[in-house]
């Protein structure tokens, strides 16, 4: 693949790009910032458009240490939240094992503190983790006894490996480089292997009715896709899509209430239901959330005849 324009799109490449919408922040990002569980959505980085492919992307110069700090970044928040998002790795994985029923073997690229790994070994699946943040790394292992790898993919200790199923969840929305990290996505499956990937839909109903107060509109996240650009960018590194369908979440109540704050103003009932006993109940339920604004798509090799 030839190298793109270094201010072009990070998807098709075309120097035919503009502002998008009204500008961001002007400065570069901290490790807060990078959080997984900011709330502080629709703020975003300066965005440009690309007016070929329609991708939408953060400026350069504000991302240019983005590897240092997801190295560094730590999210009190997140541990609180893991034993709700089991349940998502539990479904992803689900999803996986039933395009992929033979599987013995999967990756998981940007593995958090490793959920998703620790559900592949409960199948008896030979299941690697690859996680950026070294505090991630020392929770999975602390907290899950989950060995990661910590660093960026591909990974040394990878080299030449090759895995039934590749997942790469909520990942793609924050690298600047999406092609270049499907094709080595690709290059990681085996001959009849699946590329699971999440990520969220920029025109989706909920980002265009929301616009820039879209959840998913926020400083970590460097790239937006859609259902177009995605399929641009998967076939700029030699994948084709075999199913499209929509992520789900799970999430207790408690968690999605205080988030609904940011759009309408229940803080105070938020607040009176965490003082009777019975509603604290409730708000530690754990409910399935699907807002259709994120894609989840399975990918083969373009060469794999399925």
């Amino acid at each position: 693949m030839a190298d793109l324009p270094a201010c072009g799109c990070w998807v098709c490449g075309s120097t035919d790009i503009s502002p998008w919408k009204e500008c961001g922040i002007d400065r570069p990002l901290s490790e807060e910032d990078l959080q997984i569980t900011d709330k502080r959505y629709g703020m975003t980085l300066g965005l440009s458009k690309c007016s070929q492919c329609g991708f939408i992307f953060a400026d350069d110069d504000n991302i240019k240490d983005l590897m240092e700090l997801y190295a560094q970044m730590d999210d009190p928040g997140y541990e609180k939240t893991l034993d709700a998002r089991v349940l998502q790795m539990q479904w992803l994985l689900e999803q996986a094992i039933r395009l992929r029923p033979r599987a013995t073997s999967m990756l998981d690229i940007g593995a958090g503190a490793g959920l998703l790994v620790r559900e592949g070994y409960a199948r008896g699946i030979r299941a690697v983790g690859v996680e950026l943040s070294m505090p991630l790394v020392r929770l999975g292992k602390e907290r899950f006894e989950v060995e990661l790898l910590q660093g960026v993919f591909p990974h040394p200790k990878l080299a030449g490996q090759k895995f039934d199923v590749v997942f790469l969840v909520d990942v793609l929305e924050h690298v600047t480089n999406p092609i270049i990290l499907l094709t080595d996505c690709r290059n990681a499956l085996s001959p009849e292997g699946v590329l699971l990937v999440v990520t969220p839909d920029v025109r989706s109903f909920a980002a265009r009715i929301l616009g820039r107060k879209w959840w998913h509109f926020r400083l970590a996240h460097v790239g937006y896709f859609s259902r177009k650009n995605l399929t641009v960018a998967a076939d700029l590194a030699a994948l084709r899509p075999v199913k499209w369908f929509r992520a789900c979440w799970f999430f207790p109540v408690g968690y999605v209430a205080e988030r609904l704050s940011q759009y309408l103003p229940i803080s105070w009932f938020n607040r009176l239901m965490g003082k009777m006993p019975l509603t604290r109940w409730i708000y530690k339920r754990r409910v399935r959330l699907n807002l259709f604004d994120s894609w989840a798509v399975a990918f083969t090799p373009a060469s794999t005849d399925r």
